[in-house]
């Protein structure tokens, strides 16, 4: 059932100069003290008034004329306000925002060299996934593929073994599940050939520290660095993820 056009909401729009000092006037109590408020005549006869003298100094102020543009003024900052709340509106979507956008980098976390989505309206209407379809659609573009399984529960466990000591997590009744990932190099012809090159450090002498082990990446051996930094932003966080070559 569709609302008649009589009581139809009206469309949101944003009032002109004129339109909030007319709304501020009408905001004046009535009677021959307030002349400003007499419906709107007086705000355009001062405005035609204001537009003739074109910058110079009046000879005289007709009657109500003072009133009207000491009121008129303050609905000119009115109009600034209204403006600015109706661009304000435009913020609120990530097409239309222009003047908050560094909000909006803050709240997506945004740059981030590991992020899948570095384009800051993608992430917004990226919707996301726990599938092994949707890991393998954002990983596969550094060429890498995931395999995903899932170990199922247990009930118990088995005497002398370490779950089965007192106070351990194995030793709780009832079931355990989780996800298990395995995220795999591509062995065969990937579809974007791993972009490593830039994402390791040559060994410089001078550059070592203690307890650290020179970089052996290579382009047949590439670094986990890369996918590891991408799934911690997509995976969900229940996810056991292991990374092997």
């Amino acid at each position: 059932m569709t609302a008649c056009p009589a009581t139809a909401p009206a469309p949101l729009r944003c009032p002109t100069l004129t339109e909030s000092m007319l709304a501020t006037l009408r905001l004046l109590p009535r009677g021959r003290a307030w002349p400003a408020n007499d419906g709107g005549g007086l705000l355009d006869r001062y405005l035609a008034w204001l537009a003739d003298l074109a910058g110079a100094v009046p000879a005289f102020w007709p009657a109500g004329y003072v009133q009207t543009a000491f009121y008129a003024a303050i609905g000119a900052v009115r109009n600034f306000i209204e403006t600015r709340l109706c661009a304000l509106r435009l913020e609120f979507w990530c097409a239309t925002m222009s003047e908050t956008r560094d909000l909006w980098m803050r709240e997506y976390g945004l740059p981030d060299a590991c992020d899948p989505f570095p384009d800051l309206c993608t992430k917004v209407a990226a919707i996301g996934g726990s599938r092994c379809e949707y890991f393998n659609l954002i990983i596969a573009r550094l060429g890498w593929r995931a395999e995903c399984f899932e170990r199922s529960s247990f009930c118990g466990t088995r005497a002398g073994c370490r779950g089965a000591l007192a106070g351990c997590r194995g030793a709780v009744a009832g079931d355990s599940s989780f996800l298990g990932l395995i995220i795999k190099v591509h062995t065969g012809e990937p579809i974007v050939v791993p972009s490593i090159e830039t994402l390791y450090r040559p060994a410089r002498a001078g550059a070592f520290r203690a307890g650290q082990r020179p970089s052996c990446d290579t382009i047949e051996h590439p670094s986990v660095q890369p996918i590891r930094c991408l799934m911690d932003r997509i995976a969900p966080a229940h996810v056991t993820i292991q990374y092997v070559t």
